[in-house]
């Protein structure tokens, strides 16, 4: 686990390691993405639509990603939806059972769905070291303060 901390955290608490920062005043800020791309499907467009209203730190420099993105969850529903009406279990001709291939499609293409959402900074961890959001263990002091008021 690394203990590198966003600049955003080390500004708010104070730069505790007195390490040099970019001025804040040319960090640059990015256009924000507005409508989805028209060749995505109804369904990839709401997914968009979606992560651009909660996840505002998503910029134009993530277009890319994003249509990936709603793209690999279009096919995730594509695939999910054919095993539901193909069975589980295949055989050849000789007889011989085997797993259906959409297992392994599927499964890899949830794997590429969550490094995408990694690299939007949409899991939680992800946020947390962006520093858009932290989770915070309480302090010994707030847990006592927490059992009084309980009593």
């Amino acid at each position: 686990m690394s203990n590198i901390k966003p600049n955003e955290v080390k500004r708010r608490n104070g730069n505790p390691g007195k390490r040099p920062l970019p001025d804040p005043n040319k960090v640059i800020a990015l256009p924000k993405l507005s409508e989805p791309p028209a060749y995505l499907s109804k369904s990839a467009k709401q997914t968009w639509v979606e992560i651009i209203q909660t996840a505002p730190w998503v910029a134009t420099t993530d277009g890319r990603a994003l249509q990936e993105l709603c793209e690999k969850t279009e096919l995730k529903k594509e695939l999910q939806e054919k095993l539901r009406k193909s069975d589980y279990v295949l055989y050849t001709d000789k007889g011989y059972a085997y797993a259906n291939p959409l297992f392994g499609m599927l499964s890899t293409t949830t794997t590429e769905i969550v490094k995408l959402l990694s690299m939007l900074g949409l899991t939680p961890v992800d946020r947390t070291k962006m520093g858009v959001a932290e989770v915070k263990v309480r302090s010994k002091i707030e847990e006592l303060l927490a059992m009084k008021n309980d009593q």
